[in-house]
């Protein structure tokens, strides 16, 4: 439309708006192949982010496993007898027998009501009672002149008038990660503070704090001791989830009523089957008394502080004997022993006899096999995918004359081959073949490479197969020739010198740096990489076109507008001309 409003109306004959479009033609088509150019950007960037992140998961999830020695050179072990200790090996074991005997276990601080729970409360009908009011009171009431207060009654008589926002039960945990003597006196005091649990008069009146509350706050301190407490057998207990001498159940009373709780929980040590009174050395069953607790007022923490420590157990392999054993689990030379019972008085020591577990092996080369084929086959196929030439990425003028699923298998014509042999990976399936093919210098063995260990290359793409027969005379010959082909780690980190697996971690890394330095690691084309530079380059440089040829359409309209007045007044003046004949 032009500034006079309708063209045409002179009678001109001109089809403006077909003008304009034929002018702008040579315009549109170039703002075309620069909006295809970008279009072929977004997807090339979408394929190598793609390819990025499965390389990424190839190098740090996959591959990593054919590192470890513990993996590729799998051992075995057994025990003779099983319910004194059992064992595992890794790959640093030696094929070989061990003589082990176990002196004494272990132990965790480990503490639990001896019989049932004592209450304090004269209520007969709440001598079973949950709350921990009834556990340290004799009676508890509301004084009858003011609300705010309470009339409190103990077991030794003593009776007082209390605000129920005072605290009456305070005490603090520990579990022997922090030694409280050595520290410092104020850093001391931030710790009991951020270990205590407190609780007023009024959290403990009628039906308040419950046992069950008193083990979720233990707990919640962030200690290593874990509460709980069982309804069914009236019971509550105490753990330290880390075994050993160092590891321990600390109390520190901070008040007369927790002491009071503390003691009639009827706590006893639970020890190698037995539960041991305060003493620690006599079983409940044979007179010991259960942990009694106290408070004295104006006094160093230490004094109000009981503590239960673990033990730390004892084990005696090939003649060495380890008296730090913690967890009842020891590792000596790629052997973990899990100590079970001790050994039998005048018993012989058990027999662990170690060996290569040589199917373990097979399956994990097997397992390498189909990784790389599988990384591989991902690369290849992109590198070799049929290219379309003919289909380019579909203009809006052009989509809007086709259906969705014309659009659809047009553009995955137009995809097609989008990195058709480009070189980014082309190098990396270069690298991979070289990095497999390559001897390890480092093994001073016959087996010292991935052939001689029975992988060959059985396609022309580089794709592997395995010979078993060839692995298994490999390990026959070499009890440890495939983890040094495959996790040897050269003392200079020479290419050469480093095994299989080891030379593709360090493919995929330098793979990495350059698919991001070239096309980023995600779709965000802000993100520095050249490819999303160029893509930032040409949408400014569409964004500057399509500002021109809106300008020259306007000059267009212009120019045609100013004709089309023209020829109106022509018509004009060449009727008055006809009229006055």
């Amino acid at each position: 439309m032009g500034v006079n409003g309708i063209y045409g109306l002179s009678g001109s004959g001109l089809d403006i708006e077909s003008m304009v479009k034929v002018g702008m033609m040579s315009r549109q088509s170039e703002l075309n192949k620069m909006q295809q150019q970008q279009q072929l950007n977004t997807w090339k960037k979408e394929s190598l982010t793609s390819i990025y992140s499965d390389v990424s998961t190839f190098n740090y999830t996959t591959l990593t496993q054919y590192k470890l020695q513990s993996n590729m050179n799998a051992m075995g072990a057994k025990s003779s007898d099983e319910s004194t200790v059992t064992v595992t090996a890794n790959g640093a074991a030696s094929a070989m027998s061990h003589k082990v005997t176990v002196n004494s276990l272990s132990s965790n601080a480990y503490l639990l009501t001896a019989n049932k729970i004592t209450r304090d409360t004269e209520d007969e009908n709440r001598k079973s009672s949950i709350y921990l009011g009834d556990n340290v009171f004799e009676s508890m009431a509301t004084n009858s002149s003011d609300s705010s207060m309470f009339d409190v009654k103990l077991k030794d008589g003593t009776t007082k008038t209390v605000n129920g926002s005072d605290i009456a039960i305070s005490f603090t945990v520990t579990d022997g990660s922090e030694d409280l003597d050595s520290m410092a006196e104020d850093t001391r005091a931030d710790y009991i503070k951020n270990h205590t649990v407190s609780y007023t008069y009024a959290e403990l009146s009628g039906s308040g704090k419950t046992y069950n509350d008193l083990a979720a706050d233990i707990n919640a301190l962030g200690t290593n001791i874990k509460a709980s407490y069982d309804s069914t057998n009236d019971s509550f207990s105490m753990y330290n989830g880390e075994g050993g001498k160092d590891n321990s159940i600390g109390l520190i009373m901070n008040s007369k009523e927790s002491a009071r709780l503390f003691t009639n929980l009827g706590l006893a040590e639970s020890r190698n089957g037995g539960l041991y009174g305060q003493d620690k050395t006599t079983l409940i069953d044979d007179g010991g008394s259960t942990y009694q607790f106290s408070y004295t007022d104006g006094v160093d923490y230490s004094a109000n502080m009981k503590e239960l420590t673990g033990q730390n157990g004892s084990i005696t392999i090939d003649g060495k004997t380890y008296n730090d054993v913690t967890g009842n689990r020891i590792t000596v030379a790629g052997v973990t022993y899990n100590m079970i019972n001790t050994t039998a008085a005048g018993a012989n020591p058990t027999t662990v006899t170690v060996t290569q577990d040589t199917d373990a092996i097979i399956d994990r080369v097997k397992s390498f096999v189909e990784d790389y084929n599988k990384i591989l086959n991902t690369l290849y196929d992109k590198y070799s995918e049929e290219k379309f030439s003919d289909y380019k990425p579909l203009t809006d003028s052009q989509k809007e004359q086709m259906s969705e699923e014309q659009i659809k298998k047009w553009e995955e014509k137009a995809k097609s081959g989008i990195l058709y042999h480009d070189s980014t990976i082309g190098k990396i399936i270069d690298r991979m073949r070289e990095a497999v093919a390559t001897p390890v210098d480092s093994v001073d063995s016959a087996y010292n490479s991935a052939y001689a260990v029975g992988i060959y290359t059985s396609k022309t793409n580089g794709e592997i197969s395995l010979d078993e027969d060839r692995l298994k005379k490999a390990l026959a010959a070499d009890p440890d020739s495939v983890y040094q082909v495959f996790g040897s780690l050269d003392a200079n980190d020479d290419y050469a010198g480093n095994g299989v697996a080891q030379r593709l971690g360090d493919v995929m890394v330098q793979s990495m740096k350059e698919l991001k330095s070239y096309a980023g690691d995600s779709t965000d084309i802000s993100d520095g990489s050249s490819l999303g530079n160029l893509m930032l380059e040409l949408q400014t440089k569409i964004s500057n076109f399509k500002t021109m040829m809106s300008a020259f359409e306007n000059a267009l309209y212009k120019k045609y507008d100013a004709m089309e007045v023209a020829l109106s007044q022509l018509g004009t003046q060449l009727g008055f001309i006809t009229g006055g004949q």
